[in-house]
């Protein structure tokens, strides 16, 4: 499955800067990882839709979105609850989806509490397996484990569950959450194979390493570029074979001195781990190719 000239030139506009149009938090290295990833499924031919719990205003579903074909849902979860103006960040969304040709008619918004939803409550929207999927919801333990024992169960073979806010100092309740699956008999059954900008991202044991092993085939072949080379070098500094580990899991771990932040105003407000000046990201070494050309397809 390849995506349409069109589309591939609207996803490289929207991981480069387009993100930052829509109100929401991303790390820039997570939304070009995510690419990466969500592009090589489709060259594999997996088929599945896209979705998250908890939308904001929906930088990130949209990024999904347009890793997705036509023929695949965009499922978005979020009761609201916490946004200043539940009606209007739902308009926004539904508008913002609308008005973009290449995503109109393939949201379907549920606006329930992720907690309190069955696997047949999402089904009715979106009947097949999803390939993609956010768990951005609720971030104390209990919310967390529910949200990803309800997704894990929608996943087809492959598919890769993106976790928000795993290293967010503010919500332990992330990583508490997380250890709590891995340790349960269901999660046993799944792995995590890559940290990133703040996402951790989960796919079923026995696929783990098969997305390990495309990771760092890409990573040696484009070390050149500073995202990479940052990531590689940190590989290297590992004993050969070595990797961080996370119940019995090998961890890519992307590491990019250069990472940044872009703020629900749209403005850049963290280059790693300092306040960032707008100036820095002119830098050469922030400005990263096209992620299509990387994955060789333009």
């Amino acid at each position: 499955m390849n995506l349409p000239y069109i589309q591939c030139k609207s996803l490289d506009d929207y991981v480069a800067f387009g993100h930052r149009t829509t109100p929401g938090w991303l790390w820039q290295s997570a939304a070009y990882l995510t690419a990466i990833v969500g592009l090589k499924q489709s060259l594999d031919g997996m088929r599945g839709h896209v979705g998250e719990i908890g939308l904001w205003q929906g930088r990130y579903l949209t990024l999904l979105g347009l890793l997705s074909s036509n023929e695949e849902s965009i499922v978005g979860i979020d009761s609201f609850v916490h946004s200043s103006d539940p009606a209007g960040f739902q308009n926004r969304i539904k508008t913002r989806f609308e008005s973009d040709p290449l995503l109109k008619g393939r949201l379907r918004l549920i606006t329930e509490d992720s907690t309190k939803l069955r696997i047949d409550d999402i089904k009715k929207v979106a009947s097949g397996p999803f390939r993609l999927f956010s768990i951005d919801g609720g971030h104390m333990a209990d919310e967390v484990f529910s949200d990803v024992n309800l997704i894990c169960n929608l996943m087809c073979e492959g598919g890769v569950m993106i976790i928000d806010d795993i290293l967010n100092p503010t919500c332990p309740g992330v990583i508490e959450g997380m250890l709590r699956f891995f340790n349960s008999p269901v999660g046993a059954n799944y792995a995590a194979f890559s940290l990133v900008g703040n996402k951790m991202l989960v796919t079923q044991r026995s696929k783990a390493d098969y997305w390990r092993q495309f990771l760092l085939k890409f990573i040696e072949k484009h070390k050149s570029i500073s995202l990479f080379r940052d990531t590689a070098q940190t590989i290297a500094n590992f004993p050969p074979g070595v990797f961080p580990r996370l119940c019995n899991s090998d961890m890519i771990v992307v590491t990019w001195s250069g990472d940044y932040l872009i703020s629900d105003e749209g403005q850049p407000v963290l280059l790693r781990t300092k306040v960032c000046d707008p100036a820095e990201l002119n830098h050469p070494d922030l400005q990263l190719p096209s992620v299509i050309s990387l994955m060789e397809l333009g």
